[in-house]
């Protein structure tokens, strides 16, 4: 994909699981991609990585093979700090802790080009509590989705004293680059996905814990219902068609009794506790010991671009405006 608009030089730091997905989607986009980690093995699994997704791209028609050398070409492994300078947009990628997050946006205060714009990519962080006044004009947070250069979400978070142009020139490279931006006026914790994902969780996990349904039967539910509804209708849409007369009744209902505070979850604490932590380990709530977590992402990868050829025709018809 040829560059179209805004950036030309992302630095993005961190390799790990967002870090390398940024890369590549930026590289795809055309920029030249500065990749920092201060672990060199870091870097060269997300470079392994970085490969095994663009083959699933390839095999998908999402990505031409003859540009694949290319994409490839204009990630950059670098140590940490090198090359920053020469950046117009810096990505933060880095563990969600309040002392490296605050170190970092400092160093970078100090090496980035005066005109660069500065985003986070934290879940859930207030980061403009941690950047050093002199960011805080071109600092905001550009929240991406697993995987990035599938999933076109991306959260943009307005700080308290982000300049509008700053937003905007967000805003204009990520629809150039294909994404779906959408700006959240003023920090809150978790912002929109997250804080929805957040609520659906406490139910989960206390169905799970309270033994009123198992995993699967959780799952199987969802996707036989909410997982057809909600691409088609939204989670606001939908009350229009089950009518807000309806919806006013219902909820003025007690008698369901959410779960209305964060509790620890005794089925979630029992697997890490048997280091059961998912896909990367072989098990979570289901079993993958017979299966190469490496396909298990690509199987994952190939199903999420079929969702969006879908979900883009959905959008065409019934979400034109």
């Amino acid at each position: 994909m040829e560059n179209k608009k805004g950036f030309k030089h992302v630095w993005v730091a961190g390799a790990g699981t967002m870090g390398h997905g940024l890369a590549l989607l930026m590289a795809k986009a055309g920029c030249e991609v500065s990749l920092s980690d201060s672990s060199d093995r870091a870097l060269k699994t997300a470079l392994e990585r970085v490969r095994s997704h663009l083959a699933v791209l390839v095999e998908e028609d999402q990505v031409d093979q003859a540009s694949v050398p290319a994409i490839l070409g204009r990630i950059h492994p670098v140590k940490p700090t090198h090359t920053m300078d020469q950046a117009d947009l810096i990505l933060e990628s880095i563990s969600e802790d309040v002392d490296a997050k605050r170190d970092f946006l400092a160093d970078v205060a100090s090496r980035c080009h005066p005109e660069a714009v500065v985003a986070s990519n934290t879940s859930y962080l207030n980061v403009f509590d941690l950047a050093p006044a002199a960011l805080q004009a071109r600092f905001l947070i550009c929240h991406f989705f697993a995987p990035p250069y599938i999933i076109p979400l991306a959260e943009v978070v307005k700080g308290p004293e982000t300049m509008p142009g700053c937003v905007d020139r967000m805003q204009g490279f990520l629809i150039a680059i294909g994404h779906t931006p959408v700006v959240v006026e003023k920090f809150i914790p978790g912002f929109i996905v997250n804080r929805l994902q957040r609520a659906l969780g406490r139910e989960i996990f206390h169905l799970i814990d309270q033994g009123y349904a198992r995993p699967e039967q959780i799952d199987k539910a969802v996707l036989a219902s909410l997982g057809i509804r909600i691409p088609v209708l939204g989670v606001v849409k939908r009350y229009d068609f089950a009518g807000l007369d309806f919806t006013a009744k219902v909820l003025s209902n007690p008698s369901i009794g959410l779960v209305n505070e964060d509790r620890p979850s005794t089925a979630v604490d029992r697997l890490v506790d048997l280091g059961h932590t998912g896909v990367k380990s072989g098990r979570g709530f289901y079993d993958y010991a017979d299966q190469d977590p490496s396909q298990i992402y690509r199987q994952r990868d190939r199903l999420l671009i079929n969702m969006r050829r879908v979900i883009a025709e959905i959008e065409k018809t019934f979400w034109k405006r």
